[in-house]
């Protein structure tokens, strides 16, 4: 999220993503502002600051990304590693409704803060991360699996499209 986005600015609702287009650079994008989805997600099950803060990137990275497709059904993002945080799961319908679960070993949580670059590897540890989209019995369901890269989640999702995709 931009600095310049303020929370009570009453222009900018929340739980939205708005596409952008920078014609002179040729680069397109997804900016993802969540409020309430991710406040009833994070809270409905109690997470640690740390695996709340990475919860919220699944959540974010998958409104991207599953804004940036034409389908209908639900886009799922899900980690699986072998850290303290064994599994993560961010849902997306097309109609924008969103689900987040993480799965979690108190006994393995770090004990001190964890930064947002140091995420991935602190809490999930070594593992992949799979895109599904699923649009139900009549069509076939897409899925794309990575390695999770070291960093943020964004490392594993711009690793995908660099192996998968050819684009960076």
């Amino acid at each position: 999220m931009s600095a310049g986005l303020a929370a009570n600015d009453p222009g900018i609702a929340d739980d939205q993503t708005l596409p952008f287009f920078l014609r002179n650079a040729t680069v397109r994008g997804r900016l993802v502002r969540l409020g309430p989805s991710f406040d009833t997600i994070v809270t409905r099950h109690g997470y640690p600051e740390p695996v709340a803060a990475l919860l919220g990137e699944a959540l974010a990275v998958a409104a991207a990304l599953a804004g940036a497709l034409k389908f209908e059904g639900v886009f799922t993002l899900q980690a699986k590693g072998d850290g303290a945080v064994r599994m993560l799961v961010a849902d997306v319908t097309h109609a924008g409704h969103m689900r987040g679960y993480a799965q979690v070993d108190d006994d393995k949580l770090p004990k001190g803060p964890v930064a947002g670059a140091e995420r991935v590897s602190a809490l999930l540890g070594k593992g992949y991360l799979a895109f599904t989209v699923d649009q139900g019995a009549d069509m076939d369901r897409y899925q794309g699996i990575v390695e999770l890269q070291p960093g943020g989640l964004d490392e594993s999702v711009r690793h995908y499209f660099r192996q998968s995709e050819q684009i960076d």
